[in-house]
């Protein structure tokens, strides 16, 4: 087969795959990786200008972990880390907003509509869409461990996304809820995604990450396990094969999953097209984590 002609089908392939997937409902967790890295950033973004542009409903959620590492360095203030999440004292409170909302959310709302995707940034007054409650994980005595202003979604408001859509819009989400006195909150980003995606009865979930997905060696990226279910996912946790960072990215899926989304991929956040491979290549690239 010519190369032209390997051009061609591969098109024909995708064309098909992104019609029967159009009104589909895709929530996408920007990692980052896929922030950090210029090349990748910008292929996302492609990519979502591109999905979009076939007739797919799209919300982008966002955290922004580094952003928010250097804004405290500047500001004098020092991370701390409880139970592997950042103890949110009212200073840290007053950083992570103004990183999230003024600047990482504006700069992708910005990027977005300079790629023509009407994109929204949903994160005040009436465009709030996640609300949430203090989170308290129990210590090793039992005790409840205080995070200071770190929180868990208790509602999100699906029926706003759906008008955002019906509108034409993208929804574009910070990890950050408001609770019931209309205080914020911190949320971990991949939490906030797989409450959206449960709430919206997604048709996927897409965590981008820092690698290629679960790998059984991760000294090894070949070993890349192509889709797993939730019961072989505990075995590997409890095995130790998934362990440190890739538990709570496993445990989203999980999340997602049992909220009511279809499915839930985690994809290689450093690949600029990682988001858009799946439309194009007869394999999911990544883990595709099933009930």
């Amino acid at each position: 087969m010519t190369d032209l002609a390997i051009l061609a089908s591969s098109l024909l392939r995708a064309t098909a795959r992104a019609r029967s997937l159009k009104d589909s409902t895709l929530i996408v967790k920007l990692g980052g990786s896929a922030m950090e890295d210029p090349t990748a950033f910008a292929g996302t973004l492609d990519s979502i200008a591109a999905l979009h542009r076939l007739g797919l409903k799209l919300v982008l959620v966002h955290g922004g972990g580094k952003p928010i590492d250097r804004a405290m360095a500047a500001a004098g203030l020092e991370p701390k880390k409880v139970l592997g999440r950042r103890y949110t004292d009212e200073a840290t409170l007053a950083v992570v907003v103004r990183v999230l909302k003024d600047n990482i959310n504006r700069d992708l709302v910005e990027k977005l509509r300079a790629r023509g995707v009407p994109a929204q940034a949903r994160h005040s007054g009436e465009l709030q869409v996640v609300m949430g409650r203090l989170l308290m994980l129990p210590g090793i005595d039992l005790q409840p461990v205080d995070l200071g202003f770190v929180g868990e979604p208790t509602y999100i408001d699906a029926i706003h996304l759906r008008v955002a859509f019906v509108d034409g819009f993208v929804p574009v989400v910070p990890s950050l809820a408001l609770d019931d006195a209309g205080g914020w909150l911190n949320v971990n980003a991949d939490t906030v995604a797989s409450a959206i995606a449960g709430a919206m009865q997604a048709d996927a979930a897409y965590f981008l990450t820092d690698t290629p997905g679960v790998l059984a060696d991760r000294a090894d990226p070949s070993s890349l396990y192509a889709r797993l279910t939730i019961a072989v996912c505990k075995e590997l946790i409890a095995n130790g094969v998934i362990d440190g960072g890739m538990i709570p990215k496993v445990e989203a899926c999980f999340e997602a999953l049992d909220a009511g989304a279809k499915r839930a991929v985690i994809l290689d956040g450093r690949n600029p097209h990682s988001l858009l491979a799946e439309f194009v290549g007869d394999t999911v690239p990544g883990t595709e984590i099933l009930s």
